[in-house]
């Protein structure tokens, strides 16, 4: 495939027809451990792996495979996204032919040398082997960095987030570092660019990924968007090279100096530095638009929900009606955030676990009555009327029947006309929870839903098919819940006897959410 950041990368399997020495000892038994042949075309931190193995050529002969093999030098590195990790290069892969020359038995600098006889484009036979083998190395050995003597190494450095200051009248933006998730230190786009210049003075052979340049105009905050991922693409390139990360230009860059003896400090120290005072984060709204706001970065989520209102002219009396929901690229079923949850904290946590955490502004409303009564606000009927859509969208509610209407409504001009359709549609503001086990049901699971009018449960099977059996309950009838971990428990009260349920769900706090959102509402609406 093409990566645009690092080249372009060609991986195939060379017939057999086509193979030369190697291959005659291929054992197609063994796949996916017979040779195989890779073309890498260099990028810009060259070939992306390093080779380690003997000094000397010759040595006793060894069993890889299944068959017998002299010393083979062999891949001790591959950076993750690079040339050779595109073309299927995996750390222990023995190297036995290079540029189509055999080499097996050979020394160090000779298969080095060959290496780099093609400056732009590598051809290699490679044999992968099982995890295990990759512990035995090939006598005494030396290590080679496919970009001449830059070698690489893995760093968990990010910018997950932005912060703005005022300096000399004028707010600027500061990007912000952190390295195994822990703060490290915030700078300009000037001291970024400064780096670069520097760096690139220093290690004048180095090929250096590309920069992003600067602007002469103030940037939108789609361009400031761009520009941060662009720094952190250059920053994790940059610190993957371990010559360029442990070089004081940029220990320094990062607070890793120590300032009594200029010496590099330990980085386990890390933890002690002070997080920015403040961090730009994104929240989406509910027809997929976003906002960008400012915040405290010690900031709740009820300051976060307070400063989207102000972002998006909601008045702040009417805040408490929405709420921040937390979704990933990973979750199925959006929940949520709860009060004591602090959204830069969750963010930094989570930005590279499977998927960076999504931030939506959403309403937290199951009464029509509400609705209705604060939707003379237009800036709150838009939003209302955005997530109708959505949930229209997403057929969260029955519009049998009124596919017509809705057809007709469904027009920015028409906003009011459309809610008023959608709260009469059945299922309308209702949620309906994942299955989940019940103490009451020893074979299947059950499916909680509530609504302004009831809580359902509807029986299903452990994987969640739906059964016939559900039970209704009135609100009226419910005498307790609450939420302890994974457990949610209710109790109905009904001919004056009690029976309390309890659900073992990872959505727990968001049940009990519910029930206080409703409960809440039926109190105001009597």
């Amino acid at each position: 495939g093409i990566n645009a950041e690092y080249g372009q990368a060609l991986c195939y399997v060379v017939p057999s027809s086509m193979m030369t020495l190697q291959n005659e000892k291929a054992d197609q038994d063994h796949e996916p451990y017979a040779p195989h042949s890779v073309i890498i075309v260099k990028g810009v931190q060259g070939f992306g792996f390093n080779v380690r193995g003997q000094i000397d050529e010759g040595g006793q002969l060894k069993s890889i495979n299944g068959s017998l093999y002299p010393p083979l030098q062999h891949i001790s590195n591959v950076i993750p996204g690079g040339p050779a990790d595109e073309a299927g290069v995996l750390m222990g892969d023995r190297i036995l032919e290079v540029n189509g020359i055999n080499v097996e038995g050979e020394s160090h600098s000779k298969v080095i040398e060959l290496i780099k006889s093609n400056p732009n484009k590598l051809r290699m036979v490679l044999m992968s082997v099982p995890p295990k083998e990759n512990e035995r190395l090939d006598g005494e050995s030396v290590s080679y960095c496919s970009e001449d003597e830059f070698e690489l190494h893995k760093v968990d450095i990010t910018i997950p987030s932005m912060s703005q200051k005022e300096e000399s009248g004028k707010i600027v933006v500061y990007y912000n570092v952190y390295i195994d998730g822990k703060f490290l230190c915030s700078h300009r786009y000037k001291a970024f660019h400064d780096l670069q210049v520097d760096l690139k003075n220093k290690f004048f052979q180095f090929e250096f990924p590309k920069f992003p340049g600067k602007w002469p105009f103030q940037l939108s905050q789609s361009q400031l968007e761009k520009r941060h991922k662009e720094l952190e693409q250059w920053l994790i390139q940059v610190c993957s090279v371990s010559q360029l990360f442990n070089h004081f230009y940029i220990q320094d860059f990062l607070g890793l100096i120590n300032d009594k003896n200029n010496e590099k400090a330990d980085i386990s120290s890390v933890g002690s530095k002070s997080e920015p005072d403040n961090a730009d984060i994104k929240v989406f709204l509910p027809d997929r638009s976003s906002v960008c706001v400012n915040i405290p970065s010690e900031s709740y989520v009820k300051q976060l929900i307070e400063a989207v209102c102000d972002k998006i002219n909601i008045p702040l009396e009417n805040s408490g009606y929405f709420t921040v929901f937390k979704s990933s690229d990973a979750d199925f079923f959006e929940v949520p955030l709860s009060l004591s949850e602090k959204p830069l904290e969750l963010h930094v946590q989570n930005y590279n676990d499977s998927g960076t955490l999504k931030f939506t502004f959403k309403k937290f409303i199951f009464s029509s009555k509400v609705e209705n009564e604060i939707a003379e606000d237009s800036a709150i009927l838009n939003i209302l009327y955005q997530q109708a859509v959505e949930d229209l969208v997403n057929k969260k509610f029955d519009t049998t029947g009124k596919e017509i209407e809705l057809k007709r409504t469904q027009h920015i001009s028409t906003q009011r006309e459309f809610l008023e359709v959608v709260q009469s549609c059945p299922g309308y503001n209702k949620v309906v929870f994942p299955h989940c086990a019940c103490d009451s049901r020893k074979d299947g699971h059950v499916m909680l839903s509530v609504s302004f009018q009831k809580i359902s449960i509807q029986a299903c099977s452990s994987e969640g098919e739906k059964q016939d059996q559900i039970k209704n309950f009135a609100w009226p009838s419910l005498s307790d819940y609450g939420s302890d971990g994974d457990i949610f428990h209710f109790t109905i009260s009904k001919s004056n006897s009690e029976r309390k349920i309890s659900l073992t769900t990872p959505f727990a706090n968001y049940m009990s959410q519910c029930f206080d959102r409703i409960t809440e509402s039926q109190k105001c609406d009597t």
